[in-house]
């Protein structure tokens, strides 16, 4: 199939979930946001079932065959974001970024495709962010913070100086991980949770001070 490049066709939000109205709603709450970020629809994989929201189309993603479109993934679990993005990006879609205008980033920070920071997050100096990155509202990742491919931080997480999270990582609401720690691929530090010892990967850790659950 041949399709347009990328960047230069329709932006649309990837899912109609509650992180995709989200996002949408943020976009329309301000003149700036809908004139940077003009959302053409929404994809689902199952359209029927939504029809439109707020006016904007939900459409499958046959919809743009022959124009391939850039996509905000608005999807929060790595696992579920490593399928789509891979499927996406094999049909010539074009990851898009989403950086809410109130979000303050420092100097030499560097960042992957398909970036998603929500209001009033702070990225400091110095920090590297792969690529499909979800950083939800009044998150803090501090200096030298170094966050894998396909992680997500769910809201007001707090990541100190030279943490360092792999990919596909999962940390929820309100959590706080401590300077210099790591924590590895695939692992799920939950809600609330604050962590003072490195994380092996696949490990999900809970509570205060975080201990790992058992298997």
């Amino acid at each position: 199939m041949t399709t347009t490049p990328p960047d230069d066709g329709p932006l649309v939000i990837f899912g109609v979930g509650g992180l995709a109205r989200e996002i949408f709603g943020w976009i329309r709450a301000s003149a700036q946001e809908s004139r940077k970020y003009p959302v053409a629809a929404f994809v689902a994989d199952d359209p029927a079932a939504h029809g439109e929201y707020c006016g904007v189309p939900v459409v499958g993603r046959d919809h743009f065959a022959g124009r391939a479109p850039r996509f905000i993934m608005a999807v929060s679990d790595p696992a579920n974001k490593v399928r789509l993005c891979a499927e996406l990006e094999a049909a010539g879609w074009g990851a898009a970024r989403y950086v809410h205008e109130s979000v303050l980033i420092g100097i030499n920070v560097k960042t992957g495709k398909g970036l998603v920071v929500c209001p009033f997050c702070t990225i400091s100096s110095d920090a590297v962010i792969g690529d499909h990155v979800l950083i939800n509202g009044s998150t803090l990742v501090g200096h030298d913070v170094k966050i894998g491919d396909y992680c997500s931080l769910l809201g007001r997480v707090s990541l100190n100086g030279d943490v360092v999270l792999g990919e596909r990582v999962l940390v929820g609401a309100s959590a706080t991980i401590h300077p210099k720690k790591k924590v590895g691929d695939g692992a799920v530090i939950g809600m609330g949770s604050v962590v003072f010892r490195n994380v092996k990967a696949g490990a999900t850790v809970v509570g205060n001070p975080a201990q790992q659950l058992s298997d």
